[in-house]
Parts: structure tokens; C-alpha cells; sequence
């Protein structure tokens, strides 16, 4: 196998627990030698996963292991999802089409959202930056200055989880809630 480019900045950031997309200057070298990489961190014990949203990162050595930053983030992302819905705005054309100000977010604005956050340990502004900063560590965000920031495609991987639990609470409510006939 001939040598792989960018070898050493994907395995530190994949390993890392980073998602590498197209905004990340080592995705070209994974997109075209996907099948050589994999093959390279299969030998590690390590399984590269190509998401078909095409972006990549580490499966995870105990999918039964949750992270702390875990059950935060996802609070975090089902607000915004929430969010968007109750606007009527086409879900990810909201989160992927535009940025975000910091201090513009609902998630402490909202009694309801602001609950669904002290329940992961969220309080405050200063929480709200430490858990983007920790999405932007592992490749789903961007930071635009400091106020500011926009959701990158590796987003995926938690948005269609929200976007599950989301419809699932939908036809919950609609089978509990049956439209009555007059």
C-alpha cells in the first residue's frame, strides 16, 4: 500500500472522537482512498465508518458506553430540531442553511427548553458555550467568531436520531389524540 496522505492528522482527530467532512482538509484523501484507510485502521483494531451523508469517523470501541457530553448535546440538538418544527421551517434546510447567533438560541429562553436542559446539567450561557465548544471538537460545528456558528454536515449523526424521537412523539400524541368525528 503506498503511502497514505495525511495519515497522521486523520487517525489523531478520528481517534479523538472528531468527524472529518467536507469543510476538513483531509476529506478528499479519505473520499478517494476510502477502501486503503479502512483497510490500514482494520488492522489497528479500528473500523472507519463512511456515512452516507459522506462524512467519516471511528465506530465506537463500546456502543454501550455514553459519553457524558452525550445526553447534552442531545438536548441541545432536539431544541433546535423542536424549534425549527414549531416554526413550520423544513428541518435541516434550518439547521444546515444558515448560522447561528449564540445569543439568539431558544434554549434558555423557553421555560420548557430551559427544563429539558437543567436536566443534563445545562444552566446558564457558560454551559451553553462549553457544550458547543465540545461539538465543534468533534467536527459538528464551526465557530464564526464568537457569537456565532453554523452546523457542518457530520451533524447528521445526531440530527437523525432527533428527527426519530421527534416523529415518534408525533404519532404518539396522534394515536392518543384521534381527530373526533362530528
Amino acid at each position: 500500500m503506498s503511502e497514505l496522505p495525511h495519515l497522521a492528522s486523520i487517525f489523531d482527530r478520528l481517534r479523538r472522537g472528531y468527524h472529518l467532512g467536507p469543510d476538513d482538509e483531509q476529506f478528499s484523501a479519505l473520499c478517494e482512498r476510502y477502501d486503503d484507510y479502512a483497510r490500514y485502521f482494520d488492522a489497528l483494531g479500528l473500523k472507519l465508518v463512511r456515512h452516507p451523508r459522506e462524512f467519516f469517523y471511528f465506530e465506537p470501541d463500546n456502543p454501550e458506553t455514553v459519553p457524558d457530553t452525550l445526553p447534552r448535546i442531545a438536548a441541545f440538538s432536539y431544541i433546535i430540531v423542536d424549534h425549527a418544527a414549531n416554526q413550520g421551517r423544513p428541518i435541516e434546510e434550518f439547521i444546515f442553511d444558515q448560522s447561528f447567533l449564540i445569543t439568539a438560541l431558544p434554549h434558555l429562553s423557553m421555560d420548557r427548553y430551559a427544563a429539558l436542559l437543567r436536566d443534563v446539567e445545562v444552566f446558564d450561557m457558560g454551559h451553553i458555550n462549553t457544550l458547543l465548544n465540545q461539538m465543534e471538537r468533534i467536527g459538528w460545528i464551526r465557530r464564526i467568531g464568537e457569537d456565532e456558528f453554523r452546523f457542518l454536515r457530520p451533524f447528521h449523526r445526531v440530527l437523525s436520531k432527533c428527527l426519530e424521537i421527534t416523529q415518534s412523539a408525533q404519532t404518539a400524541q396522534a394515536t392518543a389524540n384521534p381527530p373526533v368525528e362530528t
